[in-house]
């Protein structure tokens, strides 16, 4: 038996790979990623692999910087490994 959450990560990423690779399509999967709150007081730019992270403030910008392996790990299931190689936070 699979844990729901594996279920949904694989169901979302099927109707992904479908998609083609845009910013929009990263936008997205980093919503799904990071949640609504971390979602709002952050801005993304992806390019070459690399996606570059603007947060809000200090405290967001450490809440991006302690949770950077989960927050990658999260998007590479969702968009493969190839997509998104690293984050930068800026």
């Amino acid at each position: 038996m699979e844990l729901l959450s594996t279920t949904e990560t694989a169901a979302l990423r099927r109707v992904l790979e479908a998609q083609p690779t845009t910013p929009a399509k990263i936008e997205f999967a980093w919503r799904m990623s990071v949640g609504p709150a971390l979602d709002r007081a952050t801005k993304t730019e992806w390019r070459d692999g690399v996606l570059r992270v603007r947060a809000d403030g200090d405290a967001w910008k450490r809440e991006v910087r302690v949770a950077r392996s989960v927050l990658l790990r999260r998007m590479q299931d969702l968009l493969g490994p190839e997509v998104v190689a690293r984050i930068v936070i800026e």
